[in-house]
């Protein structure tokens, strides 16, 4: 066995220097040695950029890269509040339903040229567009007036976006709603330079241009993404030179790449935890980040007939041992999820508890639906992604559970990021273990934009009139926080009865960073654009 464990060990090594000849082969330059250079940040992500487009990104991997080069007219600070960035302010009419933003002047694109109203209608207007196929704008957009004349073809200007003058932009949304403004945060509403870009996705490196932190310099793909900085930053130019993504599929590639100090910042998986408590000298450069995420396991009532029976859904949820899913496949590191709203998200509720594990009673509910010990079940496949090591192993502990407890054979079918959620959003994932991640610290964000029967992002087929009734209700109340959040928790409850989501876990992030790494900046929705951060590693 030791053989064998040897043998591996030095496959891997072998994989790491192969891996790293081939990285660093492809941008040697400067003489070499960008370990060694100040005011360069490295650190791996999990997997290519599935867009360079900022109206078609879904993904908290590929935002990440994109926020350092697009922006919005809103941004988060580190409290986690909205604040001005392109508009330096706003005003909302009385109504609630009339924005009205005054831009900064002075903003340049990173081709020199300054950015105006029009940019930010011209970028509203092609993100709408139906020839862009964004997966995200018939959930952010659709409160805009004339939005679905958009989509619809029949113009290719949204009405509700006016262009006042200059630096002024006037925008009317079909109703108030407290959580609008946070909408702008988000990629589709970013600005792009309409003079580098038409009405087609961007899928050149060189139409990448954008108005923030870091230009796109070099693309090389399966190896980096290497950002480079603007100079000219409205926001004064940012101490990092250059920030370099190295593309690392493997979760144990990713952490030999920073033990071996060709990384600054790794987010370990959770399993890593008991590898850094055995090495000293790492445990200093340890991070414990909760994050406002959900890991659940979901069920689609349109691609499997059989959970249309609420029945089998509840069976397979009371069969589901999450303490074991924790403490033996997570290293006790996350939080077990009872219901679907995180901690820090308002409207979170600790006193909640969703279905217990009880075995015995799961297995009476699937044989009163008809499947005793799991028979006359059709083949089933559950979901997840590849580069995620964690997702695998609570997939496989799903999957025992699943067997051992309820007599239900799944195959695991673990997919490539893109492709995965390519299958998600056109609702075809039967049975799948994926994350929410908060896009802004709303309940709304979780439970209407996810789990209403109208929503764009269910594709499961769920649909609960009373759920959709009161998150109705709650969507539109303003000034009534309170009562607002009573009504969201309401909602919650029902959809977790109803078992259309399984919630396991809520996400803690354990990261490694550099003590001669500073400035990064976080909201509670992650980290933020690296303007204040830097790196020293000459002192």
């Amino acid at each position: 066995m030791k053989n064998v464990m040897k043998f591996l060990s030095s496959l891997a090594l072998f994989g790491l220097i192969a891996f790293l000849l081939a990285v660093f082969a492809g941008c040697r330059r400067e003489g070499g040695g960008y370990s060694k250079e100040d005011h360069l940040l490295i650190y791996p992500i999990p997997n290519d950029p599935t867009t360079l487009d900022p109206a078609a990104v879904e993904d908290g991997d590929t935002i990440d890269v994109l926020q350092q080069i697009y922006e919005g007219l809103v941004k988060w600070n580190t409290k986690t509040e909205v604040v001005p960035n392109l508009a330096e302010r706003w005003e909302i009419s009385k109504d609630g339903k009339t924005y009205t933003f005054y831009l900064k002047k002075g903003v340049k694109f990173h081709s020199g040229r300054e950015m105006t109203a029009h940019d930010v209608k011209y970028s509203w207007d092609r993100a709408a567009n139906p020839e862009i196929q964004s997966p995200t704008v018939d959930g952010y957009m659709m409160d805009l007036v004339g939005f679905e004349d958009v989509r619809a073809k029949k113009t290719d200007s949204i009405s509700g976006v006016e262009v006042v003058d200059d630096y002024t932009l006037r925008v009317h949304i079909k109703e108030p709603k407290a959580y609008w403004i946070m909408y702008l945060e988000y990629p589709c509403y970013f600005i792009v330079d309409k003079e580098s870009i038409g009405m087609e996705r961007i899928t050149n490196p060189a139409q990448v241009v954008g108005t923030g932190p870091f230009k796109l310099g070099e693309y090389a793909q399966s190896q980096y993404v290497e950002l480079v900085r603007f100079d000219e930053y409205h926001g004064g130019a940012p101490k990092l030179r250059k920030v370099r993504r190295i593309i690392a599929g493997d979760a144990q590639t990713r952490r030999q790449l920073f033990e071996a100090g060709e990384v600054d910042w790794v987010q370990l998986e959770r399993q890593d935890k008991k590898w850094v408590d055995q090495h000293p000298e790492f445990r200093s450069m340890l991070q414990i980040v909760d994050r406002p995420a959900i890991w659940y396991l979901g069920f689609s009532l349109r691609e499997y007939p059989p959970f249309r029976d609420k029945r089998v859904r509840v069976a397979f949820a009371m069969a589901i041992n999450k303490d074991r899913i924790i403490a033996d496949g997570l290293d006790g590191v996350n939080q077990k999820a009872e219901g679907i709203i995180p901690p820090g998200i308002p409207g979170y509720n600790p006193e909640f508890r969703g279905y217990p594990f009880d075995v015995e009673r799961a297995r009476a509910l699937l044989a009163e639906a008809g499947y005793p010990n799991g028979k006359g079940l059709p083949p089933l496949q559950l979901y997840c992604r590849a580069d995620r090591h964690d997702a695998k192993i609570v997939s496989q502990m799903i999957q025992q559970d699943l067997l051992n407890n309820l007599g239900v054979r799944i195959d695991l079918k673990p997919m490539e990021w893109g492709a995965l959620l390519k299958l998600r959003a056109d609702g075809k994932l039967p049975l799948f273990h994926l994350r929410w991640h908060a896009d802004y610290p709303d309940p709304q964000n979780f439970l209407s934009f996810m789990l209403h029967s109208k929503a764009r992002e269910n594709t499961l087929g769920y649909s609960n009139p009373e759920f959709d009734r009161l998150c109705d209700t709650a969507d539109r109340m303003m000034g009534n926080p309170e009562k607002r959040l009573e009504l969201y928790r309401r909602a919650e409850k029902i959809a977790v009865e109803d078992a259309i989501w399984v919630p396991i876990y809520f996400q803690r992030d354990l990261e490694l960073l550099r003590p001669y790494v500073s400035g990064i900046e976080r909201s509670l929705m992650g980290p933020l654009p690296l303007v204040n951060a830097d790196v020293i590693r000459s002192k």
